[in-house]
């Protein structure tokens, strides 16, 4: 069975490689796609758990995003310092900023934070300062990259000029650029004695839902969430409705692969009807002909992918040094899941020319 399902693909190498190809489109568009959405989710994700908390305060009824702002009084940090079990209370003002770089406007989320304390801060800086200082920013990668920014340039905020000390990454949402500045700064985009939010650190593990549950009870018209029902919050915000995208491209792009594996095989069963047939009349059953297009099916799918794998990681570098927004994460789960969906392919690809096979008639072997 196997010799003569190899005899069949090496017969047809333009076929093959033109369905390998085929595959490999696939493959790179599910990598692609996939690990876009999975990118943006853990930036979005990081925004929050990155920030060093064990709890959020907000403002009651406010989830802290930019559809439902919180503002806090400057002065609840001494209520919320006087709960027992809070080791530390840092301000955190998170203000999205309209601004205009070489022709092209930009929202700039800025994030003033507690640079003692670090809660708040960035969380991943590839270049310069961890801190900034006064008079002094960090910057996302992406926006650098793109408006040709780097350190020791200026960057000017509704009329305020920040000095670049940093590049961060892993800080672009699609909606907006994070950039760090310390407390004292942020206030100048913030009215008088308020902030966004009080990020809390708590003697121990055990003690979050009692500390949240006191903050909530002593504290009037505040909430106080974990860091991972923030993060769940705001990632159902600000990616929710761009999952269901992401997911049409990547079933297009299985079901790209799924034709393509399965004609290639029902093509080549067709030509060679009677080559089958001669495997008919010498007792060959119809399971061992499923078997045969089964293994065909399966090496085209594996193969395909195999390449698709290998060459998909360069690929993506590549076009992020030419689109930096394209921010994509590819996990093992993720290739995993993919090599899985491959071996479906080829399972599925296999079932298309199963009826021709099932009624090929042995007697095309004496017709001329």
């Amino acid at each position: 069975m196997v010799s003569l399902a190899k005899e069949n693909l090496l017969h047809e190498k333009s076929k093959i490689a033109l369905s390998v190809a085929g595959v490999i489109l696939a493959v790179f568009l599910i990598f692609a796609t996939t690990g876009l959405y999975l990118g943006i989710d853990r930036v979005v994700e990081n925004m929050v758990l990155k920030a060093g908390a064990d709890l959020w305060v907000t403002s009651k009824g406010s989830s802290g995003s930019l559809h439902s702002p919180s503002l806090l009084s400057s002065d609840l940090g001494e209520s919320l310092r006087a709960i027992d079990g809070v080791q530390k209370v840092a301000p955190l003002i998170r203000r999205p900023v309209a601004t205009e770089l070489n022709g092209e406007k930009l929202l700039v989320s800025v994030n003033g934070y507690d640079t003692e304390s670090g809660l708040g801060g960035p969380w991943k800086v590839v270049r310069g300062a961890a801190r900034p200082g006064a008079g002094e920013i960090i910057v996302d990668r992406v926006l650098a990259k793109k408006n040709g920014l780097d350190m020791g340039e200026y960057i000017e905020l509704e009329s305020r000029r920040f000095k670049i000390v940093g590049i961060s990454d892993e800080t672009f949402t699609m909606i907006s650029y994070m950039a760090f500045v310390t407390l004292e700064d942020a206030r100048y985009f913030m009215p008088a004695n308020l902030t966004n939010f009080f990020l809390i650190k708590v003697d121990s593990a055990s003690q979050v839902m009692d500390v949240k549950k006191a903050i909530e009870s002593a504290v009037a018209g505040v909430s106080a969430s974990v860091s991972e029902e923030n993060a769940a919050e705001a990632k159902d915000e600000t990616v929710g409705g761009f999952l269901p995208i992401i997911l049409v491209i990547s079933a297009i792009g299985i079901l790209v692969a799924v034709l393509v594996v399965g004609l290639l095989v029902h093509t080549m069963t067709i030509e060679k009807s009677r080559e089958y047939g001669i495997v008919r009349a010498i007792g060959a059953t119809n399971s061992y002909l499923y078997r045969m297009t089964l293994f065909q099916a399966l090496v085209v799918s594996i193969f395909g992918f195999v390449i698709g794998a290998a060459i998909s990681p360069p690929l993506i570098s590549l076009l992020r040094y030419f689109v930096p927004e394209f921010v994509v994460l590819l996990t093992p789960q993720m290739v995993l899941l993919v090599f899985l969906l491959f071996v479906a392919t080829g399972l599925i690809a296999s079932f298309i020319p199963v009826r021709r096979l099932s009624r090929i008639d042995p007697a095309i072997v004496f017709k001329g």
